[in-house]
């Protein structure tokens, strides 16, 4: 493991007075940074400090001179500690200071060099290295940021950052012990910020480990987790970009785009990384981070506000939900020639794995009414022909002229090629830019971007398939450092430029599948000179342009081999429960199949009878049937689906409490499903709940009736309570045994919190042509248990469940069937 630093610095808050504040304004940010000596601090992090402290000093010099408003004071204490000894650790650290920070940048603020060494010398002369080598060490180390806050005001804004630069490993004990003995920061309302590096696990399961590890000793508003390219200039543009482009946003979808190019290209290998990416291939190492939350940034839908932070990350995890899982024939791989006898040179004691890919191309699918159909490529490797990283919006060419044709085909511009390229860095623009095609309007630049026309911006005349000069350009006006904008970022809280636990978790989930599966791996060599790499697509698939005539794939067995695909306890499971079709499985595979069920069902009465009807249960365990229906079956022809609700509580619809929120919120805000299409319980009415005299039970039923072909729906998903209710028809309940012309009921007979409920009876429910009931979790093992040794309907309304000429399917995860023991 890197040697265990930890640099602790006081940096000051933005706040500002307008005269010589006294001590009870004083702010302080104390900037604690874990593996200060390690490579990724020498070469960024450290230099971005310094760059951040200069800012804050060149403005309180600045206002000071002018005799205007001051920044409140500033006060710094850096503190260094690692495993090495006091002299070695001295020494490395100043070592780093003094040759690795630099001011031979020109300052964009004004700074002159000589003011910059002045604060670096300042810097270098107050850091205090101390070593850090046990547990004491941390009560030393706590006690001493601790006194720092002693002599602030309680109306003063306190902070800690703790920016973790050390092996993800190691995470979980460091924090431990700053939470166990630095716990007097709470006790004295410090606000903390804990920053980690990737990699966050190496697939969806390690990385909800590590996760509730974390937040075993941090709250989820302290922790940030880095991705560096959302500190890049370009990257933070992307947002502001199509707020202020409603020409070009009004554009972004499905209609218009031809497809969308997330490109990540490296002339490096790995001689600096051989035995982490060893372990990790360039899947874990760039798509599942860097190139998702590209592609997040330049689909999901903006918010109002592009200052609401929650509503920035909500947009972002809805996106998130929607995309597809990547399997393999999306994707193509490849690993360069010299892959393997690098890493036995470098690493001797480092076995090789022979399919790790340095090279992958994957299309990438959304299913949502906006991006159905575009293709999203996200294409990254090492060792490739140039260095350079964009996102490319391509335009279809899809307008047809019938008037005045030959002045359209006159006209310059018309022949453009449409696209709009987010240059991120190196290749052939020589700054960070935002190209816009010139048969779009004049673009408004985002801040820090001004339109160049600049010839020399470029290093050919021809960029991205086009002539440079058939380009608007927004041009970076200051590169702001990706580490320095982190840290700005940190010490002002925006949290929507980091990764939170549910975008982390979600992000797996698109890639999961993929990390697992052998693959097929393509050898090339160093830059690629023969262009073995180039592929076409083909739909969905991908596939390379020319075959491998020397033979050189790896090509592995077909098998997928999943880190879920261990030794376990297995039984065999009957092919029926209680007398009907029986279908298990763990509880994701168990939603995909009953998900991919209802698309078989819907496909046949659509074409049948031009519609399907379809009724959900309330309950959290639909919660995932829901996210695979928008997230996998988007396609489904949503135009002549009809939505019903099985139950709903007696609350408004934006109570969290509702079923029809969750609904909503899971699944039709993410389908095109027309808003006439969707039939919600009439709860409240009149300005009352559930009220018998307005008759919502009633109304509701009427709809059925006049909507539903012959009142028979074509499939009702119900769920099972741990007391054997279904719908909100519960034990010893007289809406049991409603007449069989009563479809809806209003009941009191819920549990206690929402008792007040609506819900489709028993004598609606048998007259589908499908039922599924769907059972998940352990905590339904004894009422599984129970009905099978039962007949009593009142006890057990679930056992009233019995269609007259349809079908009942039980769906039941291994938890619930057999404890957690897996079935054949």
């Amino acid at each position: 493991m890197a040697f265990l630093t930890l640099a602790v610095c006081c940096l000051l808050s933005l706040s500002v007075v307008h005269s010589q504040p006294s001590e009870a304004e004083n702010d302080h940010t104390v900037f604690v940074l874990i593996g200060g000596t390690g490579d990724l601090a020498a070469k960024y992090l450290w230099q971005g400090v310094f760059n951040v402290y200069r800012s804050y000093m060149d403005r309180a010099q600045s206002s000071e001179s002018i005799g205007g408003p001051l920044i409140v004071n500033l006060t710094f204490d850096f503190f260094t500690a690692a495993r090495q000894s006091q002299d070695l650790g001295n020494a490395t650290v100043k070592k780093i200071l003094s040759y690795n920070v630099t001011c031979d940048q020109e300052s964009e603020d004004g700074f002159s060099l000589s003011l910059c060494q002045k604060w670096k010398s300042e810097l270098i002369n107050k850091v205090v290295y101390t070593p850090l080598q046990n547990e004491e060490d941390f009560v030393s180390l706590c006690s001493q940021i601790i006194s720092k806050f002693s002599l602030s005001a309680s109306q003063a804004k306190k902070e800690v950052l703790i920016y973790m630069a050390i092996a993800p490993s190691a995470y979980e004990s460091v924090l431990q012990n700053l939470n166990k003995h630095c716990h007097g920061l709470r006790e004295n309302k410090v606000k903390i910020k804990v920053a980690l590096e990737k990699p966050f696990g190496i697939d969806k399961a390690s990385a909800e480990t590590m996760s509730k590890q974390i937040l075993k000793y941090f709250r989820e508003d302290e922790i940030y987790r880095v991705d560096h390219f959302l500190g890049k200039p370009v990257v933070k543009a992307i947002l502001p970009f199509r707020a202020q482009n409603s020409e070009i946003e009004k554009i972004l979808d499905k209609d218009h785009v031809e497809k969308v190019e997330i490109f990540l290209k490296e002339t490096i290998g790995i001689e600096d990384r051989v035995h982490l990416y060893n372990s990790l291939g360039v899947l874990r190492d760039i798509h599942q981070n860097h190139l998702t939350q590209l592609l997040t940034l330049v689909a999901m839908d903006l918010p109002s506000d592009l200052r609401d932070t929650a509503k920035v990350q909500e947009n972002k995890e809805r996106l998130l939900r929607q995309v597809e899982t990547v399997r393999r024939h999306n994707s193509l791989f490849g690993q360069f020639s010299d892959y393997a006898d690098l890493v036995k040179k470098l690493e001797s004691n480092l076995s090789v794995s022979v399919d790790v890919p340095t090279f992958a191309a994957t299309v990438v699918k959304i299913n949502s009414p906006r991006w159905r159909s575009v293709p999203f490529l996200l294409v990254s490797g090492k060792s490739l022909d140039i260095r350079e990283s964009f996102v490319r919006i391509i335009f279809k060419n899809n307008y047809v002229c019938v008037s005045q044709c030959d002045d359209q085909t006159g006209n310059e511009q018309s022949s453009y090629f449409k696209q709009v390229v987010f240059h991120i860095g190196h290749g052939s623009v020589k700054r960070p830019s935002i190209l816009v095609s010139k048969s779009f309007r004049n673009p408004v630049c985002p801040d820090n971007f001004l339109e160049s026309i600049d010839p020399s911006l470029f290093t050919s005349v021809s960029v991205y398939g086009e002539k440079a000069s058939h380009f608007y350009v927004c041009s970076v006006v200051k590169d702001i450092p990706a580490y320095e904008s982190i840290i700005s970022n940190m010490l002002v809280g925006k949290q929507e430029n980091f990764v939170n636990t549910k975008i982390l978790l979600l992000s797996w989930q698109i890639w999961d599948y993929l990390v697992n599966a052998e693959k097929k791996v393509r050898i090339y060599d160093k830059s690629d000179p023969r262009g073995h790499l180039n592929f076409v697509i083909k739909e969905s698939q991908l596939e390379y342009v020319h075959d491998d005539d020397e033979g050189n794939v790896v090509i592995e067995d077909e098998k997928v081999v999943t880190h879920s695909e261990v030794m376990h306890e297995y039984v065999q499971t009957p092919a029926t429960f209680l007398g009907r079709k029986l279908k298990t499985s763990h509880s994701d595979h168990l939603a995909f199949l009953l998900a991919r069920d209802i698309d078989l069902a819907a496909g046949v009465e659509i074409q049948n009878k031009g519609s399907f009807h379809i009724a959900f249960s309330g309950g959290t365990s639909l919660t995932k049937l829901f996210q695979v229906l928008a997230q996998s079956f988007a396609n489904l022809h949503w135009h002549s689906i009809h939505v019903w609700q099985v139950d709903e509580r007696c609350v408004h619809h934006q109570d969290e409490r509702s079923n029809f929120q969750m609904l909503d919120r899971e699944l039709l805000r993410f389908v095109d499903i027309p808003y006439s299409n969707i039939h919600a319980m009439p709860v409240y009415t009149g300005g009352m709940l559930c009220d018998d005299e307005l008759g919502g039970a009633h109304a509701y039923a009427d709809s059925l009736r006049h909507i539903v072909p012959n009142s028979q729906l074509d499939y009702v998903i119900l769920g099972l309570g741990a007391d054997g209710h279904t719908a909100s028809l519960f034990p010893f309940s007289s809406d049991i045994h409603v007449d069989t012309n009563t479809f809806v009921v209003t009941t009191d007979d819920g549990p206690a919190e929402t008792n007040r409920r609506m819900t489709i009876t028993l004598p609606l429910i048998n007259k589908a042509k499908n039922v599924a009931i769907f059972v998940t979790g352990k905590h339904k093992r004894d009422i599984v248990n129970q009905l099978e040794t039962s007949k009593s309907v009142d006890k057990y309304p679930v056992l009233g469940v019995n269609p007259i000429n349809g079908t009942v399917t039980w769906y039941m995860d291994y938890n619930a069937y057999t404890g957690g023991i897996h079935v054949l």
